[in-house]
This record gives C-alpha cells, sequence and structure tokens, in this order.
C-alpha cells in the first residue's frame, strides 16, 4: 500500500516589523517638541554630512576661510552651535519618529537676529537680497515660519514619512495663523522636495561666485551653488506676488 507523502515547507521568514512611534506632544504620532539640542545636532549632522553647500555655509557664518582646513567634527560644532541658539533664544527644535528626523525653526513674531558675515558679498545674497524678496512677496502684515534647517537620519531608510509630519505640522499652524512658510531651498533634491510639499519658487540664486564649483571645490572663476527662495501659503497663488523669479 502506498502511503501518501507530506510535503513540509519550511517557514519563510516575515518582513522585519517596522518601529512604532507613539509618542507626542503636537497632536501628530511621533512628532514632538523637544530641547534635546544634542541629538537634533546629531541626526542634523548626519543629514548634512555630504552637503557641499551645507559646508561652505557654515563656514561662511562663522567667518572661516574657504581654504582654512576644517574637520567634520568641526562641522558638526558649528551645526550643534545653531541649534543651541534656536533652542535659547525663541526658536523651535522639533524631532519626528524619535530624532529620525529633526528641523529649527522661527516662529511669527520671534525671528532670531541676523548675524552678518566679514563678507560684504555673501551678506548681500544671502541676507538683503533674502528680505527684500519676502517683503516683495509677503502681502504687508503677513508674518511667517521660517525653517532654518531641516533634516533626516539617512541610515534608517526603513522608517518613513517623518519629513512628512513634520511639515504637516507647520503647514496647519501656518494655514491656522494665515502666515507663510519660507525656506531656502541649496540643492535641486531638497527644491523637489519643498515642491512636493506645496512650496514655490520665488527667487532663483547664486553664491559662492567665483570662491568655488558647484561641488564645492575652490575655485576663483566657480559657478558657486544655485539656489532657491520658496514659501508656502495656503492661498499662494491668490495672496503672494510674482514667484519663480
Amino acid at each position: 500500500m502506498n502511503k501518501s507523502k507530506t510535503l513540509i515547507i519550511p517557514p519563510q521568514g516575515l518582513p522585519p516589523k517596522l518601529p512604532t512611534f507613539t509618542n507626542s506632544n503636537t497632536g501628530i504620532e511621533g512628532l514632538n517638541h523637544t530641547n534635546d539640542v544634542d541629538k537634533v545636532t546629531k541626526t542634523l549632522c548626519i543629514a548634512f554630512a555630504d552637503s557641499t553647500p551645507g559646508d561652505y555655509l557654515m563656514k561662511k557664518f562663522f567667518n572661516v576661510a574657504l581654504d582654512e582646513p576644517t574637520s567634520r567634527s568641526r562641522i558638526d560644532a558649528m551645526m550643534h552651535y545653531y541649534t543651541a541658539c534656536y533652542h535659547d533664544l525663541g526658536g523651535e527644535l522639533i524631532e519626528a519618529n524619535s530624532f529620525d528626523a529633526v528641523s529649527l525653526w522661527s516662529v511669527p513674531g520671534a525671528h532670531l537676529p541676523v548675524s552678518y558675515t566679514n563678507d560684504p558679498k555673501f551678506n548681500k545674497i544671502f541676507f538683503d537680497d533674502m528680505v527684500k524678496r519676502k517683503k516683495a512677496v509677503l502681502p504687508e502684515g503677513m508674518d511667517y515660519y521660517y525653517l532654518f534647517m531641516i533634516g533626516k537620519d539617512l541610515t534608517h531608510p526603513e522608517i518613513r514619512g517623518s519629513v512628512r509630519k513634520i511639515f504637516q505640522y507647520f503647514q496647519k499652524r501656518a494655514d491656522d495663523e494665515n502666515c507663510a512658510i519660507i525656506l531656502e531651498a541649496i540643492s535641486e533634491h531638497a527644491r523637489s522636495v519643498y515642491e512636493y510639499f506645496g512650496f514655490k519658487n520665488y527667487l532663483t540664486f547664486k553664491f559662492g561666485v567665483g570662491e568655488c564649483d558647484s561641488k564645492g571645490n575652490l575655485d576663483p572663476k566657480g559657478e558657486g551653488f544655485t539656489a532657491y527662495l520658496m514659501i508656502y501659503h495656503k492661498d499662494g497663488d491668490k495672496v503672494l506676488r510674482a514667484y519663480n523669479i
């Protein structure tokens, strides 16, 4: 008599369980205001580790000559300083999904003062021209949220939606208060991300011209970096003026 045989199939591996984040002091799951300057800085340092325009800006902000040897640790220390300044001077530090993404903001009525560098050309491009353009675009009396830095921990690509939560939170606040949100995109990738979240370009500008090429290599004939002043408002097409110049 033939005996039937049962085919035993080894159990297949289950997909890895993704972490969940439930703590919140913002009303959005996993999104929090934080006072932890060190953890916020750690994520920013990971996010900007390969950003040559980011390195350029940090050296400019701290009046460090572009040809002066500057270690990664020194750049990271500069970011730590700015994170602490936003914490101490009325800004907001926000983290999403246990510091998977973090951001530094100034809020309406409490913008941090401009700290000019020792480079007049840079000051005009990055500070004076920005102020003029904001005044030209925003209706009189409209205030704004300003995003100084945002970054995601790129060592954890499996954690998704962290940046979305941050923008969801601030866009809701801006919408409720009839405010704008303003930021500078310093790369094409950043620009595309911000466009996805509803931002539009209101000024294309270049910095570092005659100092470095687009990859940050020192070059007295270099084209520098291209950046974008981007603004969000719930009724932007109706109330904001003359975008994309």
